[in-house]
């Protein structure tokens, strides 16, 4: 797998599905004059690449004076790009005209489709030398007003430019992770003949490349700053305040800020980060912020106790139940807790954090204090998902608290084994947080420490294309490779994926078919990194994207006997070179063909798998069908695997029959695991989407769950996803450097222990019942299990994978909490 397929899948789906839903009411933007780019020549960088809508008249049909009424992407009068930067139209009027504006009509809303985030408009007399005239989206906003929620086609139009030229080219930017960009028409707007004699508009661009990382990160910043702003005014509005005159004051306040307010001032280059407060100016926003929180009544420093796996919103005010921090562990496993810092003073403060009344004090080595950071996303809806671990000094863990953005610490906690291990049992204590800036403030902390040991090597394979062969993929460099390899390892990363080249460097004696020659290095090298995994997934590519080819094999075509003896000759040397290793050949899993779904032609697949079945029938044949309808696949799809992965996404919304179909297939001998591919990872919800997959896996009766991609930050790093070309699908922070946790990596692990939980008790049933063992403590430890995965999956909002989606996140961990208890009791 190189990219994930599951979004234009979605997309398809999303389409059929909305066809029935009126468009949104978009009133047409009013005409800016005559069309003088009606008929013109139009030349499209990079060339369309949207099947759905590409095709040989995409040029013309940008100025055929023609507009799409239907949805655009399933239009051939429509143009499409997937998974570019931006996209260059150039309309070539003829002859040097007096230009007085321009529209862009594009659609957006729906199947994560997004508007662009900017429009550019360049002008040239000779096209050579251009002149920035200005960004249409915000010139059309600004007279127009915000771009629709929903589902809606929109005619981005300005009568306001004042220039000339021939040639009018239009830089299209999609919002950063945005991987779709639509048009159906461009126009050109005569002026008056008086702009013939005027200096063009705008400053001279010399290289459209150069400025795009400027262009969308400001385009990114404004949004950011503009939306902070947006929602501060209402908590402002909207606050229970004893003085109307504070509040004028504020509102006065945040207005200077607004004025103020200069994208271009924020220094942006490769080293930027994404982190807020952006800069001073936007550090004023929430200093006002701050303020309100005073004059709410709030104390200098509020530390509340709070689910870790739910969003936080960075204008909300300071609210909970002032509960315990409360954590329930074995010995051996990962296990979070988490508060919130709230500082209502005008300056950033600095927090002591100590833990008291916990065993081994004064410092529990056993407990890992993060700071959480808060990242703008590619979607410019902000996160504070970021775990940037606090050393620990004489005085405790120092804590830095801004003014008026909730600060998270995030508490990891790893009850060791063996001698070192705690007590058993309930152990209760406080987080005392000290400043020389407000009175301290404490939260009580209950520690839950069960006689159990967690496995050293759990039981379910987990994996995520981490392609950490050769040169590495994705976001996987050179430099930060160790670093990748050590934080998937530690959060139990026992299925590595590898690219095909670790398996396609070979010789065949040109006489002899049979005969081969292998250049082991790479594999070598792969497999000396991950020395304790479970089994080894290579991804062969045969049939979509590149790599092994789809016609035949070294030379034989596809097929063919000839094909099929050598690719025995192969598979079984390849095989035999791993016995020498000592690894099994079931422990070689190989997807020959990524995400088969309607209309795929998988002669390739069939072909492949029929000859490394008959030549080597324990090596396992892995694959991730994504056939809506599966039952209507070809069958041989299915009866060549050893392993079924079907999405977990399409697996919640396709219903019954789509799961009961791989059900079926799992009673017959195959083996079942999920996946997931969606994105941007940052918005998918750490709790639903990451830790509650395991549980799929454990309700359906799978043994392996994997996500695209532990290393996809699709170009940028993890701390400016302004730049990101889709996605980014990361669960992790990942720059070219440098790896940094995130919620969502630290729910798949508390996933993987959460399935371990699970099998633990069903082991320990099945040894009281051959025991011969009866009575209360056996059959309430069968209820707890049976019950435990309806109790979670079904659960309201459990299929809601997106962060900001509404539900209890505390309910997995109270049923893990009984299921521990039904352990114990046996």
């Amino acid at each position: 797998m190189t990219r994930p397929l599951a979004l234009g899948i979605s997309l398809v789906s999303l389409l059929v599905s909305c066809m029935s839903l009126a468009l949104a009411d978009e009133p047409p933007a009013p005409v800016a004059g005559v069309n003088i780019a009606r008929g013109a020549k139009v030349v499209l960088q990079p060339a369309p690449n949207y099947r759905h809508c590409t095709d040989p008249d995409d040029a013309i049909q940008l100025t055929d004076g023609r507009t799409t009424k239907d949805y655009f992407w399933t239009q051939k009068g429509t143009v499409g790009w997937s998974s570019v930067s931006y996209a260059v139209i150039t309309v070539d009027l003829g002859q040097i005209e007096p230009i007085s504006g321009v529209a862009f009509t594009t659609a957006a809303g729906v199947a994560n489709v997004t508007w662009p985030c900017a429009v550019q408009v360049l002008t040239s007399d000779d096209g050579k030398v251009f002149y920035n005239a200005g960004d249409l989206v915000a010139l059309d906003r600004n007279a127009h007003g915000p771009l629709p929620e929903g589902y809606a086609i929109r005619r981005l139009v300005t009568g306001q430019l004042s220039t000339h030229g021939r040639y009018v080219r239009f830089v299209a930017i999609p919002p950063a992770g945005g991987p779709y960009l639509f048009v159906d028409e461009v126009e050109v707007f005569r002026g008056p003949e008086t702009l013939l004699s005027q200096s063009p508009q705008g400053k001279p661009i010399e290289n459209v490349a150069n400025l795009f990382v400027q262009w969308r990160s400001r385009s990114a910043l404004a949004h950011r700053f503009q939306s902070d702003a947006d929602a501060l005014e209402a908590q402002l509005r909207g606050a229970a305040l004893a003085s109307e005159t504070r509040r004028t004051e504020l509102l006065e306040r945040l207005d200077q800020v607004r004025k103020a307010w200069d994208p271009a001032a924020v220094a942006v280059d490769q080293s930027f980060r994404a982190v807020l407060p952006l800069n001073d100016l936007h550090a004023e926003l929430f200093r006002i912020q701050a303020a309100l929180w005073k004059a709410m009544g709030q104390a200098s420093l509020v530390a509340q106790a709070i689910c870790p796996w739910d969003p936080l919103d960075p204008v909300a005010p300071p609210a909970g139940s002032g509960g315990p921090v409360e954590v329930h562990t074995m010995r051996g496993e990962y296990r979070a807790g988490a508060i919130n810092l709230y500082n209502s003073a005008d300056a950033p403060m600095q927090v002591q954090l100590q833990i008291e009344g916990l065993p081994q004090p004064p410092v529990p080595a056993y407990v890992t204090v993060y700071e959480v950071d808060w990242t703008d996303t590619s979607r410019g809806v902000p996160v504070a998902s970021a775990l940037m671990e606090v050393p620990y000094n004489e005085a405790g863990w120092t804590i830095h608290v801004p003014s008026g953005l909730v600060r998270q610490v995030w508490l990891s906690f790893h009850v060791p084994r063996g001698e070192d291990a705690v007590t058993a049992g309930v152990h209760k204590g406080q987080i005392l947080l000290k400043s020389e800036a407000a009175q301290a403030v404490a939260v009580p902390i209950q520690l839950h420490v069960y006689p159990l040991d967690f496995p050293e090597k759990p039981t379910l394979q987990l994996g995520g294309w981490s392609y950490t062969n050769g040169r590495g993929a994705c976001g996987v460099t050179a430099e930060n490779r160790g670093a990748f390899l050590k934080h998937l390892q530690q959060r139990y990363v026992n299925a590595p994926w590898a690219t095909n080249s670790v398996l396609m460097n070979y010789a065949f004696d040109k006489d002899d078919s049979s005969r081969i020659e292998l250049d082991t290095e790479q594999l070598d090298a792969w497999l000396a990194d991950w020395p304790d995994a479970r089994c080894y997934m290579v991804f062969l590519a045969v049939g979509n994207y590149s790599g092994a080819s789809t016609s035949g094999f070294a030379g034989a075509a596809l097929g063919t006997p000839e094909f099929d003896r050598r690719v025995a000759t192969w598979i079984s040397a390849w095989v035999r070179h791993l016995g020498t290793k000592g690894i099994e050949p079931e422990r070689l899993s190989l997807l020959i063909h990524d995400e088969p779904h309607e209309g795929s032609d998988v002669t390739a697949l069939l072909a492949w798998s029929k000859a490394i079945r008959a030549a080597e029938p324990q090596v396992r044949l892995w694959l991730d069908p994504t056939y809506r309808t599966p039952g209507q696949a070809p069958q041989e799809v299915y009866e060549y695997s050893d392993v079924l992965c079907p999405n977990r996404p399409m697996w919640l919304s396709q219903g019954k029959p789509f799961a009961e179909f791989f059900q079926k297939q799992r009673r017959q001998g195959k083996e079942l695991h999920f996946y997931s591919c969606s994105g941007p990872a940052r918005l998918l919800d750490p709790y639903a989407y990451y830790r509650l997959q395991a549980w799929q896996c454990w309700d359906a009766g799978a043994t392996g769950s994997f996500f695209w991609a532990f290393g996809d930050n699709s170009g940028a790093s993890s701390w400016n996803e302004y730049l990101a070309r889709s996605g980014p699908y990361t669960p992790l922070f990942l720059d070219s450097t440098r790896v940094a946790p995130a919620k969502q990596m630290e729910a798949i692990r508390e996933s993987v222990q959460d399935y371990e939980t699970l099998l633990l008790l069903r082991r320990a049933i099945t040894r009281a019942e051959q025991s011969g063992r009866q009575g209360p403590a056996v059959g309430a430890a069968k209820g707890v299990l049976e019950s435990a995965t309806a109790a979670v999956l079904d659960a309201e909002g459990a299929s809601d994978l997106n962060w900001r989606d509404a539900k209890d996140r505390s309910l997995a961990d109270r049923v893990r909490a009984r299921v521990l208890e039904a352990i114990t009791s046996l």
